[in-house]
C-alpha cells in the first residue's frame, strides 16, 4: 500500500532558527548622515555652487567643532597643529558615536543616531588679502550631528587625551552657528590669489543687488571642498560673506 504524502515541505534548520533568532525581524540601520549630500550647495555640489557662479544661499542652523588659530594656512605652525587637533576631535566623536549607535543608545534629546561622514573643513575669517595672511585669524570648523551635544564632546576628548595622549585638545570647544544668508561663489586654485578679487566682487554684487554684510569681526565664512594636504593650486574653495 502506498503512503500518502502529506504536502508538507521539509528543510533543514539553519544555525539562527536552532538558536531561536530565525524569526526576528531584520532592523535596517539609519543611513548614514552626509552632510555634502544633504546641502549641496553648501558644499559645492548644487547648482548654486558652481565655480564663477555668485548668489545667495540659506544655511540652517548647524553645530560644529571648533579651533582657534592664526597664521597663513600654508605655514602657520599654530595652524597646522590646531587644524590637527581638531580632525583628530572630530574622527574620535565619529568613533563613538559609531558604537553608541549601533547599541541603539540615542543621541542628546532623544534623538536618533546613525554614523556619519566627516566633512569638508570651514573656517572663519575677518577681512585680509595675500599680503596679509599671515596676520589672519580663524576659527576652523568641522560639522557634528545635532544628537551629539557638548557633554558628549567632552567626554570624547577627556578619553582621547588619557588613552591616546593627544595633545591640544583642550583648544577644541562646541560651537553652533545660527541659520544665515551669505553671498558665495566658488573659486578652483589658489584661495589665496582669489581673495582680492573676489573681495571686489562682492562689493559690486551687495550694492547691486542692496545688501548689506553682517557687522561683525569674522564674517568671511569658507568651505574648503579639497583633500587636506593637496599641492598648491589643486582644490577648490567656497568663498561666503555673511549678510545682515
Amino acid at each position: 500500500m502506498t503512503q500518502a504524502k502529506s504536502g508538507l515541505s521539509v528543510r533543514k534548520l539553519t544555525a539562527d532558527e536552532m538558536r531561536g533568532r530565525g524569526a526576528d525581524p531584520v532592523v535596517p540601520r539609519p543611513a548614514k548622515l552626509d552632510f555634502t549630500a544633504a546641502e549641496p550647495d553648501a558644499y559645492g555640489d548644487g547648482p548654486y555652487a558652481q565655480p564663477g557662479h555668485i548668489d545667495v544661499v540659506a544655511t540652517p542652523e548647524r553645530a560644529y567643532l571648533a579651533v582657534t588659530t592664526e597664521g597663513s594656512p600654508r605655514t602657520s605652525e599654530d595652524y597646522r597643529v590646531a587644524a590637527e587637533a581638531l580632525f583628530a576631535a572630530a574622527y574620535g566623536v565619529k568613533v563613538r558615536n559609531k558604537a553608541l549607535a549601533r547599541k541603539g543608545v540615542a543621541g542628546a534629546d532623544d534623538a536618533e543616531r546613525s554614523d556619519f561622514r566627516v566633512p569638508p573643513l570651514e573656517r572663519l575669517r575677518g577681512e585680509l588679502s595675500a599680503h596679509t595672511a599671515a596676520d589672519a585669524s580663524w576659527t576652523l570648523l568641522l560639522r557634528r550631528p545635532d544628537w551629539i551635544d557638548d557633554a558628549e564632546v567632552g567626554d570624547v576628548l577627556e578619553h582621547l587625551e588619557v588613552s591616546k595622549g593627544l595633545k591640544n585638545l583642550s583648544r577644541v570647544r562646541c560651537l553652533d552657528l545660527p541659520s544665515a544668508s551669505y553671498l558665495q561663489t566658488r573659486v578652483d586654485g589658489r584661495w589665496s590669489v582669489a581673495l582680492t578679487p573676489t573681495a571686489k566682487v562682492f562689493g559690486v554684487q551687495l550694492r547691486e543687488r542692496g545688501l548689506t554684510p553682517v557687522d561683525g569681526p569674522r564674517p568671511w565664512h569658507e568651505v574648503c571642498l579639497g583633500e587636506p594636504g593637496a599641492p598648491v593650486g589643486e582644490n577648490s574653495y567656497l568663498l561666503r560673506l555673511r549678510l545682515a
